[in-house]
């Protein structure tokens, strides 16, 4: 087999070859990725076979029903998507500059982030820069991750979630985060001392996603007292969705402190006399590895510090 050149790799693909692979990956069928990019079958299909004899493997495998992406196959389609959001970045930005704009900025955070840190520094840099366009994206460390690896995010405001992720990213800390039970004023249990996790299990639950860090601290706790799993719950990152629930029912939830400031000083709310699990680790600035930062992006990184600095004296 040829050795791959970059060279040789540069002067060959072109921008619709990388299309095809991130609208098959997507559709998981010819015809419909095709379609997508006003291509007949026949022409998508040819596209497909000249990308596979130039890497030199299978990128999907055909089965009766579908294309699936093959595990070399996901390399590349990765790869495709990224060089694809480059493009659309660069469309955005020169865009926005010939409009008499300032860049566009686009954040992805954590719920724990977004009540207090990520606010003030973003109002920070908006006083010297106005018309930037700033984005937030409030979802859980995981996906926020997936995005920035995609390069679709700026930076994340969250935590790795692998060891292995290391390797991608750049992790700058910022704050520990400790979890509070927490539930409606009104609720049964807002006046129990001596609340234990086994008498928590039973009641029905408000819970991020299995693959977020917060959960699997949830999970942790109960695994080491040997308590099953709440199996009467819903699942949400949107912290505003918990409260309204919370507020509804009497549903449990495990929130992050920083996010309960403003709940709880509005009377509405309670946290429950009880530790559980450990504090999250600490979550911080993710960039990606060997990518310059953009103006924009490296401001809002010292504002973050200071805001941090704030926050640990008050």
């Amino acid at each position: 087999m040829d050795k791959l050149m970059s060279a040789s790799l540069n002067s060959w693909l072109r921008f619709k070859h990388l299309q095809l692979l991130v609208n098959l990956e997507q559709s998981r069928n010819m015809h419909a990725a095709a379609r997508q990019m006003n291509l007949s079958q026949p022409a998508a299909s040819k596209m497909l076979r000249d990308l596979e004899t130039y890497f030199g493997f299978l990128i999907f495998e055909r089965q009766p029903r579908a294309m699936v992406t093959t595990d070399l196959g996901k390399v590349v389609v990765r790869h495709a998507e990224r060089l694809l959001n480059d493009v659309q970045r660069l469309v955005d930005d020169v865009q926005v500059l010939r409009e008499g704009g300032y860049g566009h900025l686009v954040i992805g955070a954590i719920p724990a982030a977004a009540p207090e840190i990520l606010p003030a520094a973003i109002a920070a840099l908006k006083e010297r820069r106005p018309r930037l366009s700033v984005s937030i994206d409030e979802q859980s460390s995981d996906r926020l991750l997936l995005a920035l690896e995609c390069k679709r995010l700026d930076l994340v405001i969250g935590r790795l979630t692998h060891v292995s992720q290391h390797n991608l990213f750049d992790f700058e800390p910022l704050l520990e985060e400790p979890l509070r039970v927490v539930a409606r004023r009104e609720h049964p249990l807002a006046t129990v001392d001596g609340v234990t996790l086994d008498g928590l299990s039973g009641w029905p639950w408000i819970l991020h996603p299995l693959a977020s860090p917060m959960r699997g601290i949830f999970e942790e706790a109960l695994a080491d007292e040997g308590i099953p799993s709440p199996v009467n719950t819903i699942e949400t990152t949107s912290t505003q969705s918990i409260l309204q629930l919370l507020l509804a029912s009497d549903m449990l939830a495990i929130l992050p402190r920083s996010v309960l400031h403003r709940p709880l000083a509005s009377g509405q709310y309670v946290t429950l006399s009880i530790t559980v699990g450990k504090p999250l680790d600490y979550y911080g600035i993710i960039t990606l590895k060997h990518e310059p930062l953009s103006p924009a992006t490296a401001e809002l990184i010292v504002e973050l510090r200071q805001q941090v600095q704030l926050a640990t004296i008050r």
